[in-house]
């Protein structure tokens, strides 16, 4: 419950709040998902021409966090999209 209290004070709370966690929030998707796609390929890559080899040195532990920063950056993403439609209904809203 305190989460979607701490997100309803966000979304709709003081425009500035919502542009500054909007900024932050594009700040942190560029920084987990810079270079993840190229990250995953090539662990795959490592994961399939060694196999177990790699994966018990360590390449199952790498493919488990970059799994865990596109989940991040996920989150990131669904947090800019939130506080922008957020900012746009007020938009909307001073129009009329």
């Amino acid at each position: 419950m305190g989460l979607f209290a701490l997100l309803n004070r966000l979304f709709h709370g003081p425009a500035w709040l919502t542009f500054i966690a909007m900024g932050m929030a594009a700040g942190g998707l560029a920084l987990c998902s810079f270079n993840l796609l190229f990250l995953f390929q090539a662990n795959y890559n490592l994961l399939f021409t060694y196999g177990a080899m790699a994966a018990f040195d360590g390449g199952a532990l790498e493919l488990i966090e970059l799994t865990a920063w596109g989940y991040l950056a996920l989150t990131c993403y669904i947090v800019v999209e939130g506080c922008l439609e957020s900012l746009l209904s007020r938009i909307r809203h001073a129009r009329r």
